[in-house]
Parts: structure tokens; C-alpha cells; sequence
């Protein structure tokens, strides 16, 4: 007899199976062993990065499965084993039906085997009238699993996850017509009743992504308005990284946390190559924006950005308005942006500083920061 977990995708084909030869609709007769399908998984970090997963520290994940090469679909079922003591949570929630309406979950299974493993079964059949679900060799995504990895350093997740390769377990069926049980498998030695063409996996397949470089430095308190920095960092400023076409690809806060000599910290991952910054946030009308650029593929340190903090309007000068809203800090209500010595507190000490800036008048400085 067949082994028991086959059917928990098989019981779905016979549903279908009735419904496609009543209508006498199929998808390309005879497509079994001309096609070339492969099995891979496409990783994301919790910020929705694309991320290798060759090399994966510790954190959470959303898996995607996906599977390209075959020109039609009629049943497609996954098994896989994974180590609990690393991947601690897994959960296979959104199968996917947003690309291609025609795939219908037939089940989701979990389950402990014998070697301390646990086992996740993933099937779906096709609903499409000509009982096919891919078009012409297209990447699908068949499941998305959120994963929690624990770890000490790096892990090729490919060490303690992986596709079962038995027949039985792990396959795609091109087409009804083909024959029910004859299937792309990942095992084709392995002996069985029915026939088997090769399909391969790679759950951690190679990542060209774009490599990428890491900025750090301090958003410091400007002490006048040629951008002269002071020894106090400036916190809660946004840093924003943007391509040529002015489209943000990363942004940070500058820290507020912790000791003192931390405050305004940042650090943001972007492409190598040349990168534009931005200091400030625009959209609060606080601060006068700070450019700079980063040029060269290797890790930078101490990207330090002086901030002029007293044109609270944006409007890049410094004059009665921007004094009102400062008077305000003093006398009503705490802003940040008005304390210049980042004390908590707005008093006669800023006020000193503020004077001396207010004094210099319309601000046009704007600092570019080269490093090589």
C-alpha cells in the first residue's frame, strides 16, 4: 500500500480528477520528463530585506518556497525536516493563491519523527479547468513559512532544514492525463510502482544579492550655523540613505538610548558603491537637512553629520520665526531640537547658544562628506 502520507495530497487529485475528465480539459498531454523543475527558497529578514540564507544569524524569517520549470501543474505536495533545537518556531500560514488563483491547499501537516526532527507536509491541486496551475516555466510561489531561527553565529539553514526526498513524500505531477501517480521526483533510484522524473532543490540556493557596505557615525548638535560640531549627540533624528533617484532604500533613528556618549549613534546597511545621505527630518519641520555621500564598497566608521537645529521652520533661515517656536520650548513645551546641550530640559544655556546662531543669520551651509 502506498505510504499513507501520499494520500494526504492524493485524495485531493481524485476530487479534481473527476471534475477534468468530465469537461475533457487538460493541460499538455505527455509533459512528464520534458520539463525541468527546481525546488529553492528565497529568504527575508524581519525588515522585508532579501537575505541569504547560506548565512543566517539569529532571528526571524519569512521563507518563501518556490518552485519554476514546469509548464503545467496538477499536484504538488512538499515534506520537510527540520531541527527544533535551531529553527524553534516554524509555521507555514500563507500559501500562496495572490499569483495564481488556480492552486487550492489541499492540506498543511506537522509532525515529530523518530531522529528528534520535526516535519512540516505541504500539499496543493489544481482548481483550473485544465487542471494546470503555472504558465510556460514561471516561478510560483507554493508556500511561505515564517521561521524563527536560534543560534550561536551563522547557519547555513540548509544544515538544519531540508526537502525529504522519498516519492512518496516530496513530488509534483504535471498533468492528469499523464498518469495519477507517475511524478516529478527528487529521488528517481528509489523503487516504486510508478514512474519518476527528476526534479531538483536547493532550500539555500546561492544569493547574488547586491553586495552592501555598512555606514556608521553620530548625528552631532551644531554649535553655530556653519555646521561647527559640538560634543553632544543629537537623538531621535532620522538618517535617510537614497539612490539617484531620490527613493529612500534605508533609514534609521539616531539612538537615544542608553549612556550619554551613545546618543545619536546610527548605522544603516546600503549598496556599495556611491550612496546619498540625509540628516533630519523634513517632515517635522525641525532642523535644516544635512547632505552627505559615501562612495566605496568597504564599512564605514565615524560618518559624523553636524546638525543645525534652529531652523525649526526648514525654510533654511534663522530668524524671528524660528525664534518663537524656541521661546516656546523655553517657556510651554519640551523640544528636543532646542536643547542644545541634550540635558532634558530647554533653559538660559541653549538660550545662549541659540542667541549666538541667530545673530549669524541666514544659514546656506550644507556639509559633503567624502569617504573613501
Amino acid at each position: 500500500m502506498k505510504n499513507p502520507i501520499r494520500f494526504f495530497a492524493l485524495f485531493t487529485t481524485f476530487l479534481f480528477f473527476a471534475m477534468c475528465f468530465s469537461i475533457n480539459a487538460y493541460a499538455a498531454e505527455n509533459t512528464l520528463g520534458e520539463e525541468q523543475p527546481y525546488l529553492y527558497g528565497v529568504y527575508y529578514n524581519s525588515n522585508n530585506e532579501e537575505v541569504d540564507g547560506n548565512t543566517l544569524t539569529p532571528g526571524d524569517y519569512t521563507v518563501d518556497i518556490m518552485l519554476e520549470g514546469m509548464d503545467s501543474l496538477s499536484v504538488f505536495q512538499y515534506t520537510a525536516e527540520y531541527d527544533p533545537s535551531v529553527v524553534t518556531a516554524i509555521s507555514t500560514e500563507a500559501v500562496i493563491t495572490d499569483e495564481k488563483q488556480d492552486l487550492s491547499l489541499g492540506g498543511i501537516k506537522t509532525a515529530d519523527v523518530e531522529n528528534g526532527k520535526k516535519r512540516v507536509v505541504l500539499a496543493l491541486a489544481s482548481t483550473d479547468d485544465n487542471c494546470t496551475a503555472l504558465d510556460q516555466g514561471d516561478a510560483v510561489r507554493v508556500a511561505s513559512m515564517s521561521v524563527t531561527v536560534e543560534c550561536n553565529g551563522v547557519i547555513d539553514f540548509e544544515d538544519y532544514f531540508d526537502f525529504v526526498t522519498d516519492p512518496d513524500l516530496t513530488f509534483a505531477e504535471a498533468d492528469y492525463r499523464d498518469g495519477i501517480e507517475d511524478v516529478y521526483a527528487l529521488d528517481t533510484t528509489t523503487q516504486t510502482s510508478y514512474n519518476k522524473y527528476l526534479m531538483t532543490a536547493d532550500i539555500t540556493p546561492e544569493n547574488e544579492l547586491e553586495p552592501t557596505i555598512t555606514v556608521s557615525g553620530k548625528v552631532l548638535i551644531a554649535s553655530d550655523a556653519e555646521g561647527t560640531a559640538s560634543a553632544f549627540g543629537l537623538r531621535g533624528v532620522k538618517v535617510y540613505a537614497y539612490d539617484d533617484n531620490d527613493n529612500v532604500i534605508a533609514e534609521t533613528i539616531s539612538n537615544s538610548d542608553g549612556d550619554e556618549s551613545t546618543w545619536g549613534d546610527y548605522e544603516l546597511e546600503v549598496p556599495a558603491g556611491t550612496t546619498q545621505f540625509m540628516v533630519g527630518d523634513s517632515a517635522d519641520d525641525t532642523i535644516v537637512n544635512r547632505g552627505f555621500t559615501i562612495a566605496g564598497d568597504a564599512d564605514v566608521t565615524g560618518a559624523d553629520v553636524a546638525v543645525v537645529m534652529c531652523d525649526y521652520n526648514d525654510d533654511t533661515s534663522i530668524n524671528v520665526i524660528d525664534k518663537a517656536v524656541f521661546n516656546k520650548a523655553v517657556t510651554v513645551e519640551y523640544n528636543i531640537y532646542a536643547d542644545f546641550n541634550n540635558d532634558g530640559s530647554v533653559n538660559v544655556i541653549d538660550k545662549a547658544v541659540f542667541n549666538k546662531i541667530l545673530k549669524a543669520g541666514r544659514v546656506t551651509y550644507t556639509p559633503e562628506l567624502y569617504f573613501e
